[in-house]
Formats: C-alpha cells, structure tokens, sequence
C-alpha cells in the first residue's frame, strides 16, 4: 500500500516453528506470517504485502496472492 521496501529477517533454524517476519529500512516490523493465526497483528493478508524479483529467473515478476507471498518469504528466511 505504501510501497515500502522489505526486508526477511532470518532466523537460525533453532526457531523454524516462529514467525517470518518482515521489517523495513528502520526495523520496524511491517507483515509477519504467524506460526499461529490468532496471534498475528501483522499477516500478509491483512498488510497486503506483495514480491517481486530483480534478477534471475523470475525477474521482474510480481505476486500479489498471499499464498504466494508467504512461500517466497518462508524461503528467503533460509537464505
């Protein structure tokens, strides 16, 4: 909605069952996907977070469906 830039921040692998979280430029935690529904604040679905890629093969794809959303940012916390 704003157009803000996001960023994964990653986990050690210790904490695979916690929540991937997204943060911006200031650390401030804009989407999170919740290892539980009920406790998220943040979810992408009700951010309306999307992802899009510059390089490789998808670049220049966007995906805006959260399902979608949510399998990109899950793999990037992995590095």
């Amino acid at each position: 909605k704003q157009g803000r830039e996001l960023f994964v921040r990653r986990m050690p692998t210790f904490f695979e069952t916690f929540p991937v979280i997204l943060i911006d430029s200031d650390g401030i935690v804009r989407a999170d996907v919740p290892f539980r529904r009920a406790e998220s604040k943040y979810s992408i679905e009700q951010v309306g977070v999307s992802v899009t890629f510059y390089g490789g093969e998808l670049d220049g794809l966007s995906f805006t469906d959260p399902a979608t959303v949510k399998k990109y940012a899950r793999r990037a916390q992995l590095g």
